[in-house]
């Protein structure tokens, strides 16, 4: 069922608790991975590679399955629908045997056992790369002309094959929230289309040679379907030769090498000597704003007496020197490229794939470690690693698998149907809506207001400009129209939410309720404009997991959903009066909806926003409630929170672990720590680029954040320097900082939690008014 929000509608409600929820928690448990850094990227100054460490998270926590359950899915995306076919057990079982002949006949099967020789014959990492490529594309082409039982015949037009194509030394580039990534993969997958492109004659016929060649031009992330990573070890004892004659029963892999080790399986120790422990396992993040995300970083006057730490060293070891540059760093900070596992290396390779497309459900990437290739499934729940396959001594596996990317349907690469139904999406969409009719959507997919994410797991959100006839022809007309609000422009927050939880859509109702019968106007005006959603049924996260037979595969699951919001503005784009006015108005809706048990619970500078009314004055808005919670509204399993803001009580190991109950203080605190924030990182709208203070904040742990934020109350704020718009501010951010100190002043064991009110008046109201710092018009 269609699932939207238009005049009169009502929200969708949200399924129950999955299965193996676990005992009653006081909060939500923090999340793990890339999502505790990868939605700040513009925001609060975070760069591409801090959320390196935090992507290991979300490979680290992998789950495993045996490689012939994950083939019988990929051979289901391939069946011809219209013809009868076999389940799945006895569809792989069939291709198998299919496959056998291109194994062991002719001379092409003798072409591709002398390239695996060759590759067993490698004494470095980069002599594997042209002989995997051959075989594999000669594979390929072997198996075009297969007919395959059950399966659709391979694609007619030589431009829609795939084939594997060496990238490495070559460089690929793109662009996060303004912030530029350079990645190196060794091997990647793309159609013959794409292949042409990186030539420097592309119009003339394609040669199967220069798949082992360097390209001539850089590949894009939105032409690679995905990547092969190579590890060779040194001191390989592999079966040297490939057998004379191949057979479909499976080779026996040896259980140490079934599955790539990584990270948990060193009892939370480095891999090597040198490498860097990656983050703690508990830090937070916040939902991305849904409006106009500038303030990106630019050079800028004033800059602060100190300087924001260097960036976090990258992470281990076990293969080749990979210069893997995020951004150009200062020469100051510059640093030796750091060794890379193999694994994260993948990690960050699905991370570009995922951030190149609007919506991209699925990726699935490849590792070859020495004569192994582990499959890997990533999606916005979690990463799942798959056995190895031997391709030496088994190669009617590889080929089964390389029939399987072969013939799957361009969406069953994990693009959108809706989204991007064939390659080179033009960013218009056009949505069934079961009360309006058809809603048309137009994307603005280049413009510098959009914002992107880089991540693995999590919410994932993504914002853009959005055009759409119906929709605003819907505005005016809205129960919860807010007329003060001139704007004509409208954006769509497309994002991942957890099923289990109480979504936006329903929460934002509840909101809308109270804001009717708000006479005071302390929430009326103040809260985002939902003009439309639509919960997409068929892409919730569970359903693959669940075809593998994995265990929990309903818990975290995941879908995607659509909003579309009228536009605000970020909050960081205003200093002094006018920044503090709208920082309170927030606090005020905040104060009022967390009365009404509307409890917001992840307050950062991305999700205080404004708008300008007509005759000049600025809004605050309370934003993205994707992470609040109601009376009785389930939980999920993802943390609420953004460790740079998140309460000192927050962070510790027993809130980590959902046990410290999430109190109105603990937000009330966090309005402190947006504001400090502001005060010493912006400058006239902008975020300082030289000169920062807290960078650190944004790269270490729950523990050392906390131990850095304790410092900075009591000690390390003497010497500071707002930045010369936030001078007032500052001072303002120093009282009720020195409030909050008072509290944190008593020994923990005897501190006992305020009453709401208590902390509204003693810890805001009280200054902002004994202060004198807003006129009345402002307050």
């Amino acid at each position: 069922m269609v699932n939207t929000s238009t005049v009169g509608a009502t929200a969708p409600k949200t399924p129950p608790h999955g299965v193996d929820s676990g005992p009653e928690l006081k909060s939500t448990p923090l999340a793990v991975g890339s999502a505790a850094v990868s939605e700040h990227i513009s925001t609060v100054g975070v760069n591409v590679s801090n959320v390196r460490p935090w992507i290991g998270r979300d490979v680290e926590d992998y789950r495993e399955c045996p490689v012939d359950k994950m083939l019988q899915e990929l051979l289901y995306y391939c069946v011809d629908r219209s013809k009868p076919h076999p389940d799945k057990p006895t569809l792989l079982a069939d291709c198998l045997k299919a496959v056998l002949p291109i194994c062991n006949k002719g001379k092409d099967a003798q072409a591709i056992k002398q390239h695996l020789g060759d590759l067993l014959n490698s004494t470095v990492e980069d002599q594997m790369y042209k002989p995997f490529i051959q075989a594999s594309n000669l594979a390929l082409d072997g198996l075009s002309k297969l007919s395959a039982p059950g399966l659709v015949c391979s694609k007619a037009h030589d431009d829609d094959k795939i084939l594997f194509h060496q990238n490495d030394p070559r460089n690929i580039t793109q662009k996060h929230q303004g912030e530029k990534s350079t990645r190196r993969p060794d091997v990647v997958i793309v159609s013959y289309t794409s292949a042409k492109k990186v030539r420097k004659q592309s119009d003339r016929t394609y040669k199967d040679q220069e798949a082992t060649e360097k390209p001539t031009k850089q590949f894009q992330w939105t032409d690679v379907r995905s990547t092969v990573e190579f590890k060779h070890q040194k001191n390989w004892s592999g079966v040297s030769t490939p057998p004379a004659t191949y057979a479909a029963k499976a080779y026996d892999v040896p259980e140490a090498m079934k599955y790539m080790k990584y990270r948990r399986e060193m009892n939370g120790t480095a891999e090597a000597t040198g490498s860097t422990p990656l983050p703690d396992s508990s830090a937070a993040t916040s939902s991305q704003q849904t409006s106009d995300p500038r303030g990106r970083p630019k050079q800028s006057r004033g800059l602060n007496k100190k300087r924001g730490s260097s960036q976090a060293p990258d992470g281990h070891s076990s293969k080749k020197l990979k210069v893997d540059d995020d951004e150009k760093e200062p020469p100051k900070s510059r640093k030796e490229p750091q060794r890379i596992h193999p694994v994260l290396q993948n990690g960050l390779y699905a991370a570009e794939l995922f951030a190149a497309h609007v919506v991209r459900q699925s990726v699935i990437t490849y590792v070859v470690n020495n004569d192994m290739i582990y499959l890997w499934y990533f999606d916005r729940q979690d990463a799942i690693q798959c056995s190895g396959i031997n391709f030496v001594q088994d190669l009617p596996r590889f080929m089964v698998l390389l029939l399987a990317i072969q013939r799957m349907p361009y969406a069953e690469w994990g693009y959108n149907r809706v989204f991007e139904p064939e390659p080179g999406s033009s960013g218009e969409v056009r949505i069934p809506d079961e009360s309006i009719g058809e809603i048309d959507l137009t994307f603005d997919l280049k413009s510098d207001k959009r914002t992107t994410h880089f991540g693995l797991r999590g919410r994932a959100t993504t914002v853009f400009p959005v055009k759409s006839k119906a929709l605003s022809a819907l505005v005016p007309k809205l129960p919860h129209h807010n007329p003060h609000n001139p704007t004509n422009e409208l954006v769509a927050k497309i994002y991942w939410p957890e099923e289990e939880r109480e979504s936006e859509a329903e929460i934002l109702q509840k909101v809308y309720e109270i804001a009717k019968k708000d006479e005071e106007g302390k929430v009326k005006h103040h809260v985002p404009e939902m003009v439309w959603f639509h919960k997409f049924e068929d892409t919730s996260t569970a359903k693959i997991r669940k075809s593998l037979g994995l265990k929990n595969a309903e818990r975290g699951r995941r879908i995607l959903y659509i909003i579309v919001f009228r536009k605000l503005d970020p909050i960081t784009d205003l200093s002094e009066d006018e920044f503090l006015s709208a920082w309170w108005q927030t606090i005020i809706c905040h104060y009022a909806l967390w009365e009404k048990q509307v409890h917001h619970r992840d307050v950062s500078p991305s999700n205080l926003m404004v708008y300008k009314t007509s005759d000049g004055r600025y809004i605050g808005v309370l934003n993205d409630f994707d992470l609040s919670s109601t009376r009785g509204s389930p939980s999920g399993q993802e943390r609420t929170g953004t460790v740079p803001f998140m309460a000192l009580d927050l962070l510790t190991k027993k809130a980590v672990e959902g046990k410290v109950k999430h109190l109105y203080q603990h937000d009330a605190e966090s309005f402190i720590w947006v504001l400090t924030w502001v005060s010493l990182r912006y400058h006239e709208g902008h975020l300082l680029r030289k000169g920062r203070p807290l960078d650190e904040w944004l790269k270490v742990d729950f523990n050392t954040c906390s131990e850095k934020k304790h410092h900075f109350l009591y000690s390390g704020r003497d010497d500071i320097e707002p930045s010369p718009s936030h001078v007032r501010n500052w001072d303002f951010a120093r009282l009720c900082l020195n409030v909050m100190g008072s509290h944190y002043a008593v020994l923990a064991s005897q501190r006992l939690p305020l009453e709401d009110h208590i902390v509204f008046e003693t810890w805001l109201e009280n200054q902002i008014h004994d202060s004198k710092r807003l006129s009345q018009e402002l307050l």
